[in-house]
């Protein structure tokens, strides 16, 4: 399993041993056990929250400390996202739905829409990605703006651990950025920030 996506289920214990069944059976996921309020860069890439279990206090407070994963709750009936979810799903649902949903992260790199391993521009123009540089995209879309780390990208998209000294990953971003930003010397969309790097997501972010 190359680089699976960390998810969090918390819902009574039938619901949860079905859908950890259903995603490990996919062989793409990596199912975290306890709750998924865990700090900083530990948060997994997707949370499931059956309503029982889902705190809005923890939850709030979770995303007031940078908390980017991408939260899908289970619901009784039909109703707009409460603040800190992205998506609801009523029972009874399909399990493919509930997958479209934790995968769904934002596909827009400044003008380019990001999918399928290219860059599509307005005007049509289409940029290939290697497997690598899809997988840092991929990765920085997941953080909604946020900077994710040197460290945290070399472990995701390599499989490095914490001490590895490597300059692959700059080389890397010197490539994406030679790709799609006008002028590579000063970044508008990837950004170099805080010991790693981010995807501005307005114009107005990568205006500053």
């Amino acid at each position: 399993m190359s680089n699976p996506r960390i998810i969090s289920i918390a819902a009574e214990p039938q619901l949860r041993m079905t859908l950890v069944e259903q995603f490990a059976a996919l062989d793409r996921y990596a199912l975290r056990d306890g709750r998924f309020a865990a700090p900083g860069e530990d948060w997994p890439d997707a949370a499931i929250l059956d309503e029982a279990h889902c705190g809005a206090e923890g939850l709030a407070d979770a995303r007031r400390k940078g908390c980017t994963t991408n939260i899908v709750l289970i619901a009784d009936a039909p109703k707009a996202p409460p603040p800190g979810v992205d998506a609801v799903i009523a029972r009874p649902f399909r399990f493919a739905e509930l997958v479209d949903l934790i995968d769904s992260a934002p596909s827009a790199v400044g003008p380019y829409r990001f999918e399928a391993g290219e860059l599509r521009a307005p005007w049509g123009a289409r940029l290939k990605l290697t497997e690598k540089e899809s997988a840092i995209l991929a990765r920085l879309a997941r953080a909604r703006g946020a900077t994710v780390s040197r460290e945290a990208l070399l472990r995701d998209v390599w499989g490095y651990g914490p001490n590895m000294s490597t300059r692959t990953l700059e080389t890397h971003i010197h490539r994406l950025r030679r790709k799609f930003e006008s002028s590579p010397g000063r970044p508008r969309w990837l950004k170099t920030e805080g010991g790693g790097y981010r995807l501005a997501v307005r114009e107005e972010d990568a205006a500053s």
